[in-house]
C-alpha cells in the first residue's frame, strides 16, 4: 500500500493483514498474539466487508 492519500482496495488491506497474521502466527510456541490497534481495525474492516459481500450475494440470489 502506498501512501498517495488514496484509500486502498480491499484486496490490498486483506494482503498487507495476510503477511502481519501470518508473522505473528508464524511462533507457534506462542500462546498469544499482540495486535496493535490499527491492525485490529483492519481485521475488523476485512470482516466487515466480507459480510457486506456475502449479505449483497445472499440478496442476489434470494
Amino acid at each position: 500500500m502506498d501512501n498517495r492519500g488514496e484509500m486502498p482496495s480491499a484486496l490490498q488491506v486483506a494482503r498487507a493483514m495476510s503477511v502481519v497474521l501470518g508473522r505473528k502466527l508464524a511462533d507457534f510456541s506462542a500462546d498469544q498474539i499482540v495486535l496493535t490497534r490499527e491492525e485490529a481495525a483492519l481485521c475488523l474492516g476485512l470482516a466487515d466487508g466480507v459480510v457486506e459481500n456475502l449479505e449483497q450475494d445472499e440478496d442476489k440470489a434470494g
